[in-house]
């Protein structure tokens, strides 16, 4: 071998050495820490529809949101545009929440915040509506508590007060400060 083609492959066994090394290594795996897993999703879905039965085959709620998104490790699952179908025990007509945001809890707490409406699905029911921006529903008890303005209204009457605490199951509603009411009795 002449001396030139000792040198270029001098050349080429010192550039395989030099590069070689790190061409073997595999690139670092990313790792993320606790907090950053927490705070990613661990699923996230659309336009989805979940239904929730009891042991005997009874539906007790079924929520509708335009996107989902549940956080595993912290607990808790966010809805946008939420669609809340409670179902009574009693076998009478549902109650429907709407909302543009809520947070269900592991719980089953729920919370619903900006343009919360519920609407009561039985004609029959005394309040057929209540209207608020906040409102945290305990899907065990079946009872509602709000803070926050909360507009009450039934076919002859509008009440207004400033936090409501109620048993969807009882039908009974406490008003924690109210503002107004309003009574337009049928002609």
């Amino acid at each position: 071998m002449s001396r030139l083609g000792l040198i270029i492959a001098g050349l080429f066994i010192l550039a395989l050495g030099l590069y070689l090394p790190g061409l073997m290594e595999e690139p670092p795996k990313q790792v993320l820490d606790e907090d950053a897993r927490a705070l990613t999703p661990t699923y996230q879905a659309r336009n989805l529809t979940t239904t929730i039965y009891d042991e005997e085959g009874n539906r007790i709620q079924q929520v509708f949101s335009s996107r989902m998104e549940h956080y595993q490790f912290l607990g808790f699952v966010l809805f946008l545009a939420p669609q809340y179908t409670i179902y009574q025990t009693s076998g009478e007509p549902p109650w429907q929440v709407v909302a543009s945001e809520g947070t269900l809890y592991d719980n089953n707490m729920i919370q619903l915040e900006n343009n919360v409406v519920i609407v009561s699905k039985n004609p029959d029911d005394f309040v057929q509506r209540v209207e608020t921006d906040y409102l945290e529903i305990d899907l065990d008890k079946q009872s509602m508590v709000s803070e926050a303005h909360v507009v009450i209204s039934g076919p002859e009457f509008t009440i207004q007060s400033n936090g409501l605490t109620a048993d969807l199951l009882n039908k009974t509603y406490e008003l924690n400060q109210h503002v107004q009411t309003t009574y337009q009795p049928a002609n």
